[in-house]
């Protein structure tokens, strides 16, 4: 390793220190806003209603009781009737698990003579607005570390070449000044968490196509897994997973031709479906562990999730806060409002224009893998929720990290 790498190398590693210290700050700057009022009305609920009656059961209870443990977010088990929880229970678990342990936390803080306000902030984490506080900065964690993940995706795929490292920092700082994903990680909404493990999975599958590796498949399993286990919409991400396997029987047939002139003899068609069964697994192992009662109470879950809010988001069922929807074109009113608001003109262009370009070069046949990886999420995701009636724009975030490495 020369002088001059190990100059760049250092320059690299302390650019994107600084940037993810904006990020993080940008993510937190001001998160007790509106003095408790809770006015974002998924975080209000999630924060005033379940969070407060998620526990740990009491002797002679099983955990896993989808009727009597008070784990199951989709059960009221003091009116004994059913709740619409209609997103993942990983989320609400680490966020009930993070409070709790603030609050224990507290006495010490004041022994050790910390600021009688972040006293009272560890007192009051596991009520409300204490649970919303918690979850805001869980989030800004969590959008922190996508800002990294991005980085890393980014410069995968086109820095790894001498001189080129800057595209990964670039890449990150659209992330860590991206409109929308400063202004979804002040409010405890699951879809910037999602969001972060969706990229970790596209990531590790990059890397479990480019090694052929059994530690970046399990990798890509636990990506998924978590993903959907924040919010089921995350599901085609694992599309992600298949697509890679393909990848590496495809670049190993590519191998095993050359073989014949005395080269590598690739990786065959066995190894590319143990890589993506390995994943699958893993995925399914994870979701299973973190939102066991999507699993043992399927029957509440599946109404909530996919009846429910289904009905909603396809405008079947009418709602006030939806209504603002009916008449508004699939695909390019999300389109329109990402760059408009989300990402702003210019970056927001460069993406779309960025997306349009890659979708050329994989009909040329010159995309490259990380490129088809991202297609790979970005196509099945907003091919289907850009058919919703329902627009949010926080249904956007999942796809804007990959925007902006494109970008």
């Amino acid at each position: 390793m020369t002088k001059e790498t190990t100059q760049r190398g250092w320059l690299v590693g302390v650019t994107l220190a600084l940037l993810l210290l904006a990020a993080f700050v940008l993510r937190t700057w001001h998160v007790d806003y509106a003095d408790g009022q809770l006015p974002h009305p998924d975080e209000r609920s999630t924060v005033a209603f379940y969070a407060p009656s998620i526990h740990w059961p009491p002797a002679g209870i099983s955990p896993l009781d989808k009727r009597q443990s008070p784990l199951n977010p989709l059960w009221d088990i003091s009116r004994g009737e059913r709740r619409s929880y209609t997103y993942g229970h990983f989320p609400l678990y680490l966020l009930v698990l993070t409070a709790n342990t603030a609050n224990k936390l507290a006495p010490l803080a004041e022994q050790l003579g910390a600021p009688a306000d972040f006293v009272t902030t560890l007192r009051t984490a596991n009520g409300v607005p204490g649970f919303a506080i918690v979850g805001r900065i869980i989030m800004a964690v969590a959008d922190t570390f996508t800002v990294l993940l991005v980085f890393l995706l980014a410069d995968r795929i086109y820095g790894r070449r001498k001189g080129y490292r800057w595209v990964g920092l670039l890449a990150a700082a659209f992330a860590a000044f991206s409109v929308l994903q400063i202004q979804l990680s002040h409010f405890f909404a699951v879809d910037p968490i999602s969001t972060t493990f969706t990229v970790l999975a596209v990531y590790g599958a990059l890397r479990m196509a480019q090694g052929r590796s059994w530690g970046w498949a399990v990798v890509t399993g636990v990506g998924a897994g978590l993903a959907i286990a924040s919010k089921f919409s995350a599901l085609p991400i694992l599309a992600a997973p298949v697509v890679a396997g393909f990848l590496i029987w495809w670049r190993g047939r590519g191998e095993r031709k050359r073989g014949k002139e005395g080269k590598s003899e690739g990786a065959g068609i066995g190894q590319a479906i143990g890589l993506v069964a390995a994943a699958l697994v893993v995925s399914v192992v994870v979701f299973a562990v973190t939102s066991p009662f999507a699993i043992l109470d399927w029957e509440n879950f599946s109404r909530a999730v996919l009846v429910e809010q289904g009905a909603m988001v396809r405008g079947q069922a009418d709602f006030p806060f939806t209504r603002q929807y009916r008449g508004t074109l699939p695909y390019l009113y999300h389109i329109d409002q990402l760059v408009r608001w989300g990402l702003g003109w210019p970056l927001g262009l460069l993406a779309f224009a960025s997306l349009a370009w890659v979708f050329v070069k994989l009909f040329m046949g010159s995309a490259r893998d990380g490129e088809i990886l991202i297609l790979s999420w970005i196509v099945p995701y907003f091919g289907l929720t850009g058919l919703f009636l329902a627009k949010f724009m926080r249904y956007s975030v999942p796809v804007t990290p990959f925007l902006v490495v494109l970008a």
